[in-house]
C-alpha cells in the first residue's frame, strides 16, 4: 500500500520535472493533494473463505441439514417451484401445501414411503413409539416400520405427529449459527491509515464528499439463498462498529456489498478495522433449491472485501 502512494507521489513530481525551468528544491511539499472531490481510491482489505463446516448448527453442516430436508420434502414442489421459500414456512397455507404433496408422494411412491419411514425410525422413533404401540428398540425395527406404513395415512394421531415433525424440522432445523473470523492486523502502515483518516469528513458533519466505505463481492456455490448480516467488532469493545445486511442469491454468480450508510466508515471505525478486528456473520436461510447440489468445493462461500475512499488525499510530507 505504501508503494502505491509513493508511486502516485512520484507521478506528481515527475510531471513537474518535465519543465526544465522548474526547480524541485523550491517545491512546497506541504498539503500536496492527490485527486479531488470526484476521485475514488480502492484498497484491498480481506478475503474470507467460508467452509461447509462453518455453515452449521448443532445437528450438522448445511449439506447434512439439506440432505435431511430432501427426505422430508416432496420430490416435486407445489406449483412446480424451483425452490422452497424458507421465509414462508411460518405460513400454514404454504407448509400445508408442502405436506400434502409429501403425503401424496408417499401414497404413490414406495421409494418415497421407504425414505420417510427410515427417517422416522432413525430420528423420531421415540416420538412415535407410544402412538404406534411398538417399542423403539433395535429388535422391533421391522415391526415399527410396518406399523408406521399401515397407519400414517389412516390414523389421525400418526398423521398429525408426522406433520408436526415435518413442520418443526423445516422451520427450526434449517437454521445455522453465525460464522466468526479474525481479520487480524491489516497490513496497511500507520502513516497511510492516518492519512486516510485525516481525509475523511467527521461523523455528524452531514458531508458526503470525503467518505470511506467497506464494499466487496460475495460468491456462493450453495443451493441456498442467504441473508447475511456481518458485524465487525474490535478487540476493545463488545458492540460492533459496523453492521450491515446483504442478500446472497443462489442463482447469481456474485452478490455485491455496495456503498451505503450502513457500510460507511469514519476515522475511528477505520482504526478499529485495521487493528485485529473480528467479523461475525449471522446467516438466515431464505431459499433452498433441491437438486441443485453442493458440488465438491471446500469453500462454497468466498467474500472479498475492500475499502473505497471518495475525495482527494492531502499529503503532508
Amino acid at each position: 500500500m505504501r508503494k502505491f502512494f509513493l508511486l502516485l507521489l512520484t507521478g506528481v513530481l515527475f510531471t513537474a520535472c518535465i519543465d526544465k525551468d522548474y526547480d524541485l528544491e523550491n517545491v512546497d511539499t506541504d498539503n500536496i493533494t492527490i485527486g479531488g472531490d470526484d476521485s475514488k481510491f480502492e484498497i484491498p482489505l480481506a478475503r474470507v473463505l467460508v467452509t461447509l463446516e462453518e455453515i452449521a448448527n448443532g445437528d450438522g453442516n448445511i449439506r447434512e441439514l439439506c440432505e435431511k430436508a430432501d427426505k422430508w420434502l416432496p420430490s416435486k414442489l407445489p406449483g412446480n417451484a424451483d425452490y422452497v421459500d424458507l421465509t414462508r414456512l411460518a405460513q400454514s397455507s404454504y407448509t400445508d401445501a408442502l405436506f400434502d404433496a409429501l403425503i401424496a408422494e408417499m401414497q404413490s411412491s414406495a421409494a418415497k414411503l421407504d425414505v420417510v419411514t427410515d427417517l422416522i425410525w432413525t430420528d423420531y422413533s421415540e416420538v412415535f413409539a407410544s402412538i404406534l404401540g411398538v417399542p423403539a428398540t433395535p429388535g422391533n425395527e421391522a415391526a415399527f416400520k410396518a406399523a408406521f406404513k399401515t397407519s400414517y395415512n389412516t390414523d389421525a394421531r400418526v398423521l398429525a405427529t408426522v406433520k408436526s415433525q415435518f413442520s418443526g424440522y423445516l422451520t427450526e432445523g434449517l437454521s445455522v449459527e453465525p460464522a466468526s473470523y479474525d481479520i487480524g492486523r491489516v497490513d496497511i502502515s500507520d502513516d497511510v491509515i492516518d492519512m486516510i483518516a485525516d481525509n475523511l469528513d467527521p461523523e455528524g458533519s452531514g458531508s458526503s464528499v470525503n467518505t470511506l466505505y467497506l464494499v466487496g463481492e460475495i460468491a456462493s456455490r450453495l443451493p441456498v439463498s442467504l441473508y447475511l448480516e456481518p458485524e465487525l467488532k474490535s478487540t476493545a469493545t463488545a458492540d460492533p462498529f459496523l453492521k450491515f445486511g446483504v442478500e446472497e442469491d443462489a442463482t447469481a454468480e456474485t452478490n455485491e456489498i455496495g456503498e451505503s450508510e450502513d457500510t460507511r466508515l469514519y476515522a475511528e471505525d477505520l482504526r478499529q478495522l485495521v487493528d485485529d478486528a473480528t467479523i461475525s456473520i449471522p446467516m438466515t436461510l431464505e431459499k433452498y433449491y433441491p437438486g441443485k447440489g453442493f458440488g465438491t468445493d471446500e469453500h462454497p462461500i468466498e467474500i472479498n472485501l475492500h475499502l473505497v475512499k471518495h475525495g482527494g488525499l492531502k499529503l503532508d510530507i
